[in-house]
């Protein structure tokens, strides 16, 4: 994007790094949307929710991989001293399981789930991966993206901190239809469909592209690296 400041990225090889850089992403700037990818993103983000947890500050996920997983989160509280359990009485959790069903929580359930529980942290695990279902049209999986980013940008720009969890995007082949194109920046997505040759691994990418900021995780052999980065401006 021509004006642009040229970002690097900041990698975190050592684990206790990739821990420390996992709170940045608990606390992403007014407005913007953190995220956390890759191998292992799942479970670094829920042993990260812990911290606060634990604090005493409530958060409301929802869960759109069937990824939520309580034992990481229990047993990231009992490394800080705590009984294992404090953490999960302090988080609210809904799933879905459609892109559908992901618009419905995002649009209309997760204001108010916030509103009454005080939580000042929405999760939401998975989303990409509630648009794998080749039964939905690309356009209409495009139109419920865009709704569903449309939500939590309207969330984040009221003062919630708004974090996306997700894991490796999908096959190319596995999706033979086209999707959003993660070169495409910040524009409303069902403006980014490639009439040919897409797949829907770029809802993914898209989200990775937006994040800011972004905890980018790979392994590599036995050693796993993190890279930190800014999203699209």
């Amino acid at each position: 994007m021509p004006g642009r400041a040229p970002h690097t990225p900041v990698v975190f090889p050592a684990v206790t790094d990739i821990e420390r850089a996992s709170a940045l992403c608990l606390r992403p700037a007014p407005g913007k949307l953190a995220g956390f990818f890759g191998t292992g993103a799942h479970r670094l983000a829920l042993r990260a929710l812990a911290r606060p947890l634990v604090a005493g500050e409530p958060v409301v996920a929802v869960d759109g991989g069937n990824r939520f997983d309580p034992y990481e989160i229990g047993k990231a509280e009992r490394a800080l001293g705590g009984s294992g359990r404090v953490a999960l009485s302090r988080i609210l959790v809904s799933r879905a399981f459609t892109c559908h069903q992901m618009e419905a929580l995002l649009s209309r359930r997760l204001r108010p789930a916030l509103d009454r529980s005080g939580a000042g942290i929405a999760v939401v695990f998975g989303l990409p991966e509630t648009f794998a279902d080749a039964d939905v049209s690309y356009a209409e999986a495009c139109r419920v993206f865009r709704n569903c980013l449309s939500s939590l940008r309207r969330l984040a720009a009221g003062g919630t901190r708004v974090v996306l969890v997700g894991s490796d995007p999908p096959a190319a082949d596995a999706f033979p239809f086209a999707a959003v194109s993660a070169a495409s920046g910040d524009k409303p997505p069902g403006k980014e469909i490639a009439p040919e040759g897409g797949d829907r691994a770029g809802f993914f990418r898209h989200l990775v592209r937006i994040a800011d900021p972004c905890l980018l995780l790979r392994r590599e052999g036995e050693r796993q690296r993190a890279t930190l980065q800014r999203g699209e401006r």
